[in-house]
């Protein structure tokens, strides 16, 4: 009786025994997939963590194995890159993933090359700067996997070898600064496809061959420095299209050929300089055009023709070289209408005619070099109201032409400026050979004092030529930045000075010839047998 009767109870034991076993393997299912789906909808939970370290690990390789490659002392100086975390070395920064993104490392006295950087292990490196070290060698190729890279500055140091065209690939970049290196070969004409470019910087380089055409499609470049290579041929004038340029620097290489015209499109360009080039004809009267302009520099060249009237439009312009050309004309009165300019470099060309009265009208101008020139007539009035006007070489001798005056003060103001012109010039208004030979004493007097002789010259004209003022120890004027000569050398700048200050003697007639200087200067015998610290200003006057 007793088992029949619990059958029941057994059964119902049973069925809650199997559903709780039933209920356990729902609820391992049901989290089982919770977890999978977790780990799909949000797999940086794990994997992203795993991937981070992964990155650090091979940038931080790529830096040591690099590292280890440098010079010991550059070594030292990167003793904070240890360990597998980049990210808090010196000079590296990282983005919210743990990846580089800049590595700047300028002035750390860096020795050593780049061979042994793989940039291939960089794929975030947005700025690369390793200016102003000692590096050498090669520029990598495989610069090319920086694909992100915006800034790249290499400048000043001692990398020789080809641009890699490579670098055409990173169409991301923004400044190209290689300028200061020993780099040879041509400009890549690759480098016309970086649209996003802004600057490019090759400047103070040995590199050849000719401007590529292509940079004309750089239609961002603000800044093109190229100066100071050894490039040749035309310029393109395809840098007219250039509209967002503002600094343009071809100088110091071997270009021929026009200025084109297309340059005077370039609306918003401040500096121009093409000096020490071979670049012929005319000046181009649309550079006229360019308002902005504050620089411009096309001097020592082969520019021919006359100076263009319309560069009398360049209200903001501050300095105008044209020296050292084959100019000819007169000078455009319109360039007194350069109400900002400071300095005027007119001289060793042709010019012809008078010197306009326009130009007293300059109240800024500092310096107005006219010499060398076939200029005559009159030194205008007007000269006497630039107040400024510190420097003034007109050179008498091509035209050290007459002053006319109504106001004593200009008179006055000419006599006391002791500059490269001899004194009689403000009371005889007569020209000779001694008052170059004066002019010869001041640039000898200023070769070894390392300075003009101002004061000097001036206590000459304010006393007697023998007078006891003058008893000032040679060895005090002599330029204080160089050593003292010894021996020979001391012996010959003894001679140099005697001969010198014979040339200031107030009295022209009593002003050496400048025969009588060259047979001086070449029997190279000196006057004192004594020590130099003992020899003064008046003994040499004396003799």
């Amino acid at each position: 009786m007793t088992s029949l009767s619990n059958k029941p109870l057994f059964n119902q034991f049973l069925s809650s025994l199997l559903f709780f076993h039933l209920l356990l393997i729902i609820l391992h299912f049901v989290s089982s997939s919770t977890a999978s789906v977790s780990s799909l909808s949000f797999p940086f939970a794990h994997s992203n963590s795993k991937g981070k370290i992964v990155e650090e690990t091979k940038e931080a390789m790529a830096l040591l194995n690099w590292k280890t490659s440098l010079h010991n002392k550059s070594q030292s100086l990167l003793s904070s890159w240890v360990g597998t975390t980049p990210c808090n070395w010196v000079e590296i920064n990282c983005d919210h993933s743990g990846s580089v993104t800049h590595l700047n490392l300028s002035s750390y006295g860096l020795r050593g090359t780049l061979h042994n950087l793989n940039f291939q292990s960089f794929p975030n490196l947005l700025s690369l700067n390793l200016s102003y070290n000692s590096l050498s060698g090669i520029i990598n190729s495989n610069i090319s996997h920086l694909s992100k890279l915006s800034l790249l500055d290499l400048s000043a140091n001692q990398f020789i070898g080809r641009i890699p065209f490579e670098i055409g690939k990173l169409t991301s970049l923004h400044v190209i600064d290689l300028s200061v290196n020993r780099m040879t070969g041509f400009i890549p004409q690759d480098l016309g496809t970086l649209n996003s470019l802004s600057k490019l910087d090759l400047s103070s380089n040995n590199l050849m061959g000719v401007i590529p055409a292509s940079l004309g499609n750089l239609s961002n470049l603000t800044t093109l420095y190229l100066h100071m290579n050894q490039l040749s041929g035309f310029i393109p004038q395809e840098l007219g299209m250039l509209s967002s340029l503002t600094n343009l620097a071809l100088s110091t290489n071997n270009l021929t050929g026009v200025i084109p015209a297309s340059l005077g499109n370039l609306s918003n360009l401040t500096t121009l300089y093409l000096y020490m080039n071979q670049l012929s004809g005319s000046i181009p009267q649309e550079l006229g055009m360019l308002s902005s302009l504050t620089i411009l520099a096309l001097s020592t060249n082969n520019l021919t023709g006359v100076i263009p009237a319309s560069l009398g439009n360049l209200s903001n312009l501050t300095i105008l070289y044209l020296y050292d050309n084959q100019l000819f004309g007169s000078i455009p009165q319109e360039l007194g209408m350069l109400s900002s300019l400071t300095e005027l470099e007119l001289s060793t060309n042709n010019l012809t005619g008078v010197i306009p009265a326009s130009l007293g009208n300059l109240s800024s101008l500092a310096t107005l070099y006219l010499h060398t020139n076939q200029l005559s007539g009159f030194i205008p009035q007007e000269f006497g109201i630039v107040s400024s006007l510190s420097d003034l070489k007109l050179s008498f001798y091509n035209f050290i032409a007459r002053i006319r005056s109504s106001e004593t003060s200009y008179w006055t103001s000419f006599a006391g400026t002791f500059g490269y012109a001899a004194p009689e010039h403000a009371y005889t208004m007569e020209v000779s050979e001694k008052c170059d030979v004066y002019s010869f004493g001041v640039v000898t007097l200023e070769v070894i004092m390392g300075k003009h002789p101002g004061d000097l010259i001036s206590s000459f004209l304010s006393s007697s030529f023998t007078s006891s003022s003058h008893d000032v120890l040679l060895e005090d004027v002599l330029d204080q930045r160089l050593a003292l000569p010894t021996r020979q050398i001391a012996e010959k700048v003894v001679l140099v000075a005697k001969i010198a200050l014979a040339c200031l003697h107030t009295n022209p007639q009593s002003r050496p010839t400048m025969q009588h200087v060259y047979q001086k200067l070449s029997n190279w015998k000196s006057p004192f047998t004594k020590p130099l610290g003992t020899i003064t200003l008046r003994e040499l006057i004396d003799l």
